[in-house]
């Protein structure tokens, strides 16, 4: 009598896999089960959380902060809060031999609070709707139908997110938010920008007359250097598409153009120059989503900008459908729990008057 280790190897020399019951992988399938369309759609959700980062990967700005390392994911807390260093310590000095040294208790900094902002999404299904597509070939493209709605929807709205002028009060920070061309005003972090210039970021209103050429490219680095933080310095630059698309011209003429390469592998559209990732923010959007304004040019410093989330909502689906109400509803949630946070202002620099030939 064969054992079971000598079928297992029959199966494996004919080309399948055994599994034990209970164990190993298992595929899904579309037999006319009642719950079978609720588990198709859980089983082709994209995982945006701890085992990939499909939304931070879908455009430009979160991409390359993902890539540098500034996406934090914290296990809690009531809120994100950034320290800032806003003086010198007033205890160092010059003295004589004999003086008394200085020993004054300091404040070094101040704390920039951003809340935690909750984005939420769901897929739902009908009990109809679950009757009407039990069918072997209809059940799969349903559930596609179902996810890719959710998918694309979700992508949007956080691209749009980041671009927001003026998020409302249930919006996560965005980037002409922390980078405002009118830095006096306002507040970040919950302190007031006026009358701090630690809080406020560099404002170029100058023309920079053609991007695409020498003088545009020596523009762009003279704004790096001014907004430098000891010798760390602006190193992803956000301009308009038709900015960027001038400036790729110019480098491909000169034999220059070089993209990041592993921005390339997603897909994402950039320039690598020196130790500068440069993009666009497209003008062309449908649907009324948020974009970049049309002539600026964001220099953001990868060291002093991060995404933050909390762990229990990294951008997750849950994992079974609920029932709503007494209805014939039932869904599947996802949640994402974080915002956009910067620790240091004035690391970062907006020109406002941009163009290209």
């Amino acid at each position: 009598m064969k054992d079971l280790r000598y079928w297992q190897e029959q199966y494996h020399l004919a080309g399948f896999e055994y599994y034990p019951i209970g164990g190993g992988a298992q595929n899904v399938s579309y037999a006319n089960d009642d719950a079978i369309l609720e588990s198709l759609i859980l089983h082709i959700l994209p995982d945006f959380g701890e085992h990939g980062d499909g939304i931070l990967n879908s455009n430009m700005l979160t991409a390359t902060l993902n890539l540098k390392g500034a996406k934090q994911v914290v296990e809690g807390g009531l809120e994100f809060w950034m320290g800032i260093s806003k003086a010198e310590s007033s205890n160092a000095k010059w003295q004589g031999k004999n003086d008394t040294m200085t020993a004054l208790s300091q404040d070094p900094s101040a704390r920039l609070r951003f809340p935690v902002k909750v984005f939420t999404s769901s897929i739902v299904l009908n009990e109809l709707d679950k009757a009407m597509n039990k069918g072997r070939a209809m059940i799969k493209d349903f559930a596609m139908t179902l996810r890719e709605q959710a998918n694309i929807t979700i992508k949007n709205q956080f691209n749009s997110a980041w671009w927001n002028t003026s998020p409302g009060a249930l919006e996560p920070e965005s980037i002409p938010k922390l980078i405002s061309d009118d830095p006096t005003a306002g507040s970040i972090g919950g302190l007031t920008r006026s009358g701090n210039p630690y809080l406020q970021n560099k404002v170029y209103d100058t023309a920079i007359a053609d991007i695409g050429s020498e003088a545009g490219i020596a523009d762009m680095e003279r704004l790096k250097i001014q907004t430098a933080v000891g010798t760390s310095v602006p190193d992803v630059i956000i301009m308009d598409s038709s900015n960027f698309a001038g400036l790729v011209g110019y480098l491909s003429t000169q034999m220059r153009f070089r993209p990041t390469d592993r921005l390339a592998q997603l897909k994402i559209p950039s320039i690598q120059l020196g130790d500068t990732t440069i993009g666009f923010e497209n003008l062309e959007v449908l649907g009324g989503a948020n974009t970049i304004q049309a002539g600026f040019m964001y220099g953001i410093n990868s060291d002093f900008i991060k995404i933050k989330t909390l762990r229990d909502g990294n951008a997750i689906w849950g994992k079974q459908f609920e029932r709503i109400g007494e209805k014939l509803n039932k869904a599947v949630f996802f949640k994402w729990f974080g915002n956009l946070v910067t620790n240091t202002p004035r690391a970062h620099f907006v020109a406002t008057n941009v163009s290209t030939a």
